[in-house]
């Protein structure tokens, strides 16, 4: 189907479909399993070779996955609102349209006759 700069050519209850299918619930369960591992870094103590380089890792790395997963949360949200507007800006125009052809289209009453 081709399309022209500007415009929607779209199956709406894909579009629908699509953005209810989206979930972010994968990445808030990775963000939670990241968050309870940095939860159990603990202090060293007495100090073991390498155990404050390695804690310093796991917090660094942890809070890099938990970065990302709020991000690809709030992707995975923000896609399926532009898909979900996306399929009611379709409706919309296709209802518009085809109000103005019907009125166009009917038979106009003629005063004074």
């Amino acid at each position: 189907m081709a399309t022209a700069s500007g415009s929607i050519h779209a199956n709406t209850g894909f579009l629908q479909q699509f953005a209810d299918e989206l979930d972010p619930s994968a990445a808030t369960a990775a963000k939670a399993a990241a968050t309870e591992v940095r939860g159990t870094v603990s202090d060293c103590g007495d100090p073991l070779p390498g155990c404050q380089q390695f804690n310093a890792t796991v917090t660094r790395v942890t809070d890099q996955i938990i970065a990302f997963c709020v991000e690809v949360e709030q992707g995975i949200q923000a896609y399926a609102s532009v898909a979900r507007d996306s399929a009611a800006a379709y409706v919309y125009g296709d209802e518009t349209g085809r109000t103005a052809i019907e009125h166009a289209a009917a038979p106009q009453s003629t005063s004074g006759r």
